[in-house]
């Protein structure tokens, strides 16, 4: 009777083991006949052409924000001027949301009180100023 009930646990065992590689083999298959599949596709010649389609395409303009121009009365001729107090700039910082540099007392004032960027009109918070350091200082 023991030796019965060995027998048929490892028949059960056997069973088991031959049923759970035939799943990995049945899985890995459709795995591996997918990833084939996926890698035909990526390498076509028509996805290719969307690729290249899509890196030749030309860098877009920056934005220009609709009430200002490039002669706009706002922006000084010079580039060494702040926009905001037409003064020589003090303690140079950019406005990260826009790129315009302005002395930092002017623009932490306006930006503190409007939440804007006073050339693009763009929203920003005091953390988007950046202090510029020049190789003079």
């Amino acid at each position: 009777q023991p030796a019965r009930s060995i027998s048929e646990k490892i028949k059960s065992a056997l069973k088991k083991a031959v049923g759970g590689v035939a799943l990995s083999l049945s899985t890995g298959l459709s795995v591996g006949v997918f990833f084939l599949q996926f890698l035909e596709w990526w390498y076509s010649s028509e996805n290719q052409e969307t690729i290249k389609s899509l890196t030749a395409l030309p860098t877009p303009p920056p934005p220009v924000h609709l009430d200002y121009n490039s002669d706009s009365p706002l922006l000084p001729k010079m580039k060494t001027v702040c926009p905001l107090c037409r003064k020589t700039r003090v303690n140079d910082t950019v406005l990260a949301t826009s790129g315009y540099v302005f002395c930092y007392r002017c623009v932490f004032n306006y930006v503190r009180s409007h939440q804007a960027c006073p050339i693009t009109g763009y929203p920003t918070e005091v953390q988007h100023l950046i202090k510029l350091y020049s190789p003079e200082n």
